[in-house]
């Protein structure tokens, strides 16, 4: 069982704020009128921006992942015409969407008289309406007395209710006390700069570079209070719900920066991004699907579904992205390597370098993985790791011994070692 550090305000944190009476009422309503305006936004922006992703543009007219005519020709050698490749770019975001606003409603439906369901629920869906910003600018840009509305779900989703969350998760409260502080003058600097910045566009690469700097002191800040909530606050219950947040949000990175690493390997990285159209629609499909892990960490998070099973999946994901690292480093080292033997000795390549290399491979997949299972549980679940260790030797034990005594004895030593128990005693019942 997991040590639990005290910490003098703890039992100030216990109970989670909740909204009651006009409160709650005024709460609920104005969820449902944010989440009503967004989806509304966001569904005509998705065809505005499907129409912009099907044409071609030039020079700075580009959007984000727009091709120029230059890609139409690469394009029909793979057999893929511009309107599938807008289908393609758009659905990723489009589930990433649909995904997040269902678990935020989700969490609405079942706690939205908790002050930290409240909030989660309302970000999860600015957020998702929000993260790639195409869809609800393109329609403040189109409806023109919309704009306001865009930048509002914008900076809600972003700046405003995003550090909110880590500042108030998983009780609901601030702590310390001093990040309520933080919050408000973080907040009200970016919506500040930001509205200055859409009032005059001569101030716009002011405020994205100060909002850079702003944007990296606010993350940094998010990890030391979860940080010291985590160590000094949190109830073991808290805890768990803070590793499936962590976790998303370390799949997320993890799988971007394989992305990045992997990229030179089998995509053309010199061509540019509007006139590479796979790489383009496997670049966005990997990152938009990677952030799905926030909708559903948080979701199960707040919701507390099966919430002690992270620990497990926690080690399963460390063990096989080692496991995976190592053997396609192996396998590309050992390519690399009979394949210029062979080109050195024949002068041309020879399929035996692929064929070597996966036998090799289906060789050291079990030792490998053992071996990096075994170091982990021994470097990060000691206790878990020395119960299991407990038990085998029990198990041999009673394979070996017949004396009733010996027996007795190993069995309280084992429950005492892997219960950690301060007594334990065995009764037997004898026959009559």
């Amino acid at each position: 069982m997991e040590k639990q550090t005290t910490h003098p305000n703890l039992s100030a944190h216990n109970a989670p704020p909740t909204l009651e009476g006009h409160w709650l009422t005024l709460a609920r309503a104005a969820w449902l009128l944010i989440t009503g305006v967004g989806v509304v936004m966001y569904a005509i922006g998705v065809q505005l921006f499907f129409q912009q992703m099907a044409t071609t543009c030039t020079g700075s007219d580009c959007l984000r992942n727009q091709l120029t005519p230059e890609a139409l020709r690469p394009m029909a050698d793979i057999g893929l015409t511009l309107t599938e490749y807008a289908v393609l770019q758009i659905m990723p975001t489009v589930i990433f969407a649909v995904v997040s606003v269902a678990v935020g409603t989700l969490i609405f439906w079942q706690r939205s008289h908790e002050l930290m369901a409240f909030s989660s629920s309302l970000w999860l869906v600015t957020f998702g309406l929000t993260l790639f910003e195409e869809e609800v600018r393109a329609t403040g840009a189109a409806y023109p007395w919309l704009q306001p509305a865009a930048l509002g779900l914008t900076w809600l989703g972003g700046v405003i209710l995003l550090p909110l969350f880590f500042f108030i998760f998983p009780n609901g409260r601030f702590a310390p006390r001093w990040t309520k502080w933080a919050w408000l003058i973080m907040s009200t600097i970016f919506v500040s700069f930001g509205t200055a910045a859409e009032l005059f566009p001569a101030f716009m690469p002011t405020y994205f570079g100060f909002a850079g700097y702003l944007w990296f002191t606010m993350v940094l800040v998010c990890i030391a209070v979860q940080f010291y909530r985590y160590r000094y606050l949190s109830t073991a219950t808290e805890r768990q719900q803070t590793k499936w947040v962590v976790y998303a949000f370390l799949v997320i990175i993890a799988v971007n920066v394989a992305f990045l690493l992997a990229d030179p390997l089998f995509l053309d990285f010199t061509v540019q991004q509007t006139e590479n159209a796979v790489r383009n629609i496997f670049g966005n499909a990997v990152s938009t699907f990677a952030f799905l892990m926030i909708p559903l960490g948080i979701g199960i998070s707040i919701l507390r579904h099966r919430l002690f099973d992270i620990d497990l999946i926690i080690r399963r994901t460390v063990q096989y992205s080692i496991v995976s690292a190592v053997l396609a480093a192996v396998y590309f080292g050992t390519i690399t390597l009979i394949q210029g033997s062979v080109t050195a000795v024949t002068g041309t390549q020879s399929p035996l370098a692929i064929v070597l290399s996966t036998l090799l491979i289906a060789a050291l997949f079990n030792p490998v993985r053992q071996r990096v299972q075994a170091f982990i549980d021994r470097r990060f679940y000691r206790q878990k790791y020395d119960a299991q260790q407990v038990l085998a030797q029990f198990a041999q034990t009673v394979r070996d011994e017949v004396e009733l005594e010996t027996l007795r004895t190993e069995l309280v030593n084992v429950v005492q070692q892997t219960m950690q128990s301060e007594h334990a005693s065995v009764w037997l019942r004898r026959n009559k």
